[in-house]
């Protein structure tokens, strides 16, 4: 019985032994797996950085759409593909001011990144202190990112946006064929304009639309004969508020809308009013309209809905009105921002690197109706119209969006204002008066 007892021990004590060692070695393998800079490529065990990483959604603010939008989710998709703990949620905001400032005063917003139009805006959040500084981001591409867009959304040495999409509005598009149908030649001053205009009522086709209803695209026409009166330097003076919205030039550029509206070179007003800007484009296409002034990225909504450029459709500038002043093109871009108490920080702060970068914006621009700030992006990546603008814009003087550069609660004055011009052309006297009402209110404060 003893002699069992002591087998039995002996055993025991053997397999103790074993387990022991047995655990030192394992113990041994574990730390030198973990410690190596380089795991195996047979192993099949994922490392613990991958296993306990856990994904972050980072959510971005905007309001691009239909088209553009859906661009904007295949880009967002390769960053995923890059990042695979990173998911990307993108919302269309289509009340995107009310949203940013509604959620910026809380203190907690439910948003990472936002893509605005508007840099004084940004600006002024940022000096108050709701906004991330973006510095970092703009010293990571010192030197490629277009100044002129970086300048509005600096204050002192600190930049609270960047921007990852340029575009421009470089003059009126029209349909090829209804031009070579009546015989007619894209105009080049402001009474062939006219003549052009005469035409085509006659024949019964809407010579311009203006999408009047969505109110923004007016300050776009607005400021296209701004230029043509007065230059950029009226456009830039108006824009400061170094000159008045009733001084004569201003409201020269008024009235010559009022006589194009009074003409009916924008159709019957009471239709005019409740156009929708998107809507004009296909109508532009089809030959409904003849003439369309709008940005650069209906080149690329022309071409989704089949229609060729050169071909089916071209684009000149504004017709000359004063011979003695310089043409210049109105440009802007989308900034991205990021809320001081952003709910993921660090994953939007590395996010907005990559979207100020050459890779995202090549893919956007590659994509068409898209121009790129980082001067990175290859000319060789351009649709052949949209390097046609990027060419006007190195030709021509460039000068920004005057009401996304005036104070941000002036924008909308201008909007309502101009709306009221299409609704009634003859009040364009009043309605220059009373902009000048609320400019000196808003630019005092």
């Amino acid at each position: 019985m003893k002699r069992g007892v002591r087998k039995f021990a002996l055993l025991l004590s053997l397999f103790l032994l074993g387990a022991i060692v047995a655990g030192c070695i394992s113990q041994k393998e574990t730390t030198t797996t973990t410690a190596s800079p380089s795991p195996s490529p047979t192993s099949s065990s994922a490392s613990p950085t991958q296993t306990q990483q856990k994904t972050v959604e980072v959510i971005v603010y905007g309001q691009w759409g239909g088209v553009e939008g859906q661009n904007f989710q295949n880009a967002l998709k390769q960053y995923e593909k890059e990042h695979p703990n990173v998911k990307i949620k993108y919302v269309i905001q289509s009340k995107l001011r009310d949203a940013v400032l509604t959620e910026l005063a809380t203190g907690s917003p439910g948003f990472d990144i936002a893509i605005l139009p508007w840099p004084a805006l940004i600006k002024e959040l940022g000096e108050k202190g709701q906004l991330e500084p973006l510095n970092s981001v703009v010293d990571a591409y010192k030197g490629d990112i277009m100044e002129n867009l970086l300048e509005p959304v600096k204050s002192g040495n600190t930049y609270y946006g960047v921007p990852i999409k340029a575009w421009a509005k470089p003059g009126i598009w029209y349909n090829v064929h209804v031009f070579k149908n009546n015989n007619l030649e894209p105009p080049k001053t402001l009474d062939e304009l006219k003549q052009v205009c005469d035409v085509l009522k006659s024949k019964g086709i809407q010579p311009m639309a203006s999408g009047a209803a969505d109110k923004w695209p007016l300050s776009d026409i607005f400021e296209a004969v701004l230029i043509r009166v007065g230059g950029p330097e009226l456009h830039q003076k108006l824009m400061r508020h170094e000159v008045k919205w009733t001084d004569p030039q201003v409201v020269e550029a008024f009235k010559i809308l009022s006589d194009l509206l009074k003409q009916g070179c924008y159709g019957d007003p009471k239709v005019a009013i409740g156009e929708k800007w998107e809507a004009q484009v296909a109508r532009l296409g089809k030959g409904e309209v003849a003439m369309y002034f709008m940005g650069n990225w209906i080149n690329l909504m022309l071409q989704k809905e089949g229609y060729k450029p050169g071909v089916d459709y071209d684009l000149i500038p504004f017709p000359e009105i004063n011979p003695n002043v310089d043409f210049a093109i109105v440009a802007g871009g989308d900034w991205i921002i990021i809320p001081k108490n952003a709910p993921h920080k660090e994953a939007a702060l590395e996010l907005a690197k990559w979207f100020a970068g050459p890779e995202y914006q090549k893919i956007m621009v590659e994509q068409k109706g898209y121009l790129a700030p980082n001067l990175k992006v290859p000319k060789s990546a351009y649709d052949p119209v949209d390097a046609k603008i990027i060419d006007m814009m190195a030709k021509y003087t460039v000068v920004p969006d005057l009401d996304d550069n005036v104070p941000s609660g002036f924008q909308p004055v201008i909007w309502n204002k101009l709306f009221e011009l299409w609704a009634n052309p003859d009040n364009y006297k009043q309605i220059a008066q009373e902009l000048e009402q609320a400019a000196q209110q808003y630019y005092k404060s």
